[in-house]
């Protein structure tokens, strides 16, 4: 049976057309008057979705027990406030076309690293979503870098298709995680040609996972970078990005991280768990950086009960 989620429909194209609007409203705006408008769009959408929001701050809560409840609730609103940023953002990177003018806003500290290991080596970009994972995406194409991304698609296959466009704009190509067609082969065809590659999984999975304390609770981890790596023994390059008080976003590329040399899960689920961590560490240093809007502990109970019975597989 053919899957249906995708399939366009008449309400599709209208979302579609609704976000049309505002990504030319958003365009024609100043870039810092774009930006405040967006962070204060999302703000604003905790009033509509106020369960989604407190659930927020009840993992912040349970991530930062030392942390009062005010801080906890000032850190979820400051998180969907950055979502609005990475919106504005997003959209006004994509109209500069002046590589001098797009590094006022979206530059990369350490790019040598991954032109260096592009055409011999290849490699994994090994990024989450904090501040704004895409202005990374797009700042790597203008510094030169040969990259795909793995993504998951967008219910809404219109706006999946923009915001695959606006992505690539600047050269690139997306592999998705969610699609009929399994990725893994054709991210091990793209890194045998020795290109980079960037994978986010710092998101639930729904299968195929490995279980991984995170911020002291069971998460389940997408284990495919550390298969990738190992399995064609590219390195990993750690990307963290933060902004500055002027507003500039700053993708730093970290040194790169070699696997184990022989496969097994084992070295799979201790790979998985020393990435989990930079994600940890990035997460303590800033904790409204991150997008808590997303269910991460979704499975926790099931995590628990998986590791009760195979106690073997604890990292």
């Amino acid at each position: 049976m053919a899957n249906t989620r995708f399939q366009k429909t008449p309400f599709h194209f209208i979302q579609y057309l609704a976000l049309k609007v505002f990504c030319a409203l958003f365009g024609l705006l100043p870039y810092r008057t774009a930006v405040k408008t967006g962070r204060l769009a999302t703000g604003s959408v905790r009033f509509v979705m106020p369960k989604r929001f407190e659930r927020s701050v009840s993992d912040i809560q349970k991530a930062f027990p030392e942390k009062s409840p005010e801080e906890c609730r000032e850190i979820a609103l400051e998180s969907w406030r950055n979502m609005g940023a990475i919106f504005a953002e997003f959209i006004k990177l994509t109209t500069f076309k002046n590589p001098d003018e797009f590094k006022k806003h979206s530059r990369i500290i350490g790019a040598e690293k991954m032109l260096n290991a592009q055409d011999k080596t290849g490699g994994i970009i090994h990024i989450g979503h904090f501040t704004n994972w895409e202005a990374f995406g797009l700042a790597g194409a203008v510094y030169g870098v040969d990259k795909a991304v793995l993504a998951q698609r967008v219910d809404n296959p219109y706006i999946d298709e923009e915001t695959n466009r606006l992505r690539n704009i600047f050269t690139g190509r997306t592999f998705y995680s969610n699609h009929e067609d399994k990725p893994f082969f054709a991210c091990m065809r793209w890194l045998k040609k020795k290109k980079m590659l960037g994978i986010l999984f710092d998101q639930n999975t729904v299968s195929g996972e490995v279980w991984i304390p995170f911020m002291g609770r069971m998460a389940a981890f997408s284990p495919i970078t550390a298969l990738l790596s190992i399995k064609m023994q590219v390195p990993v390059f750690p990307v963290r990005v933060w902004r500055e008080q002027d507003g500039a976003i700053v993708s730093e590329v970290m040194d790169p991280l070699y696997p184990p040399t022989e496969y097994s899960m084992d070295n799979v689920r201790q790979f998985t768990k020393q990435l989990v961590g930079y994600y940890e560490a990035w997460l303590r240093e800033a904790p409204s950086s991150w997008l808590w809007a997303h269910n991460r502990w979704k499975r926790e109970a099931e995590g628990n009960a998986y590791l009760a019975s195979h106690p073997e597989e604890r990292v």
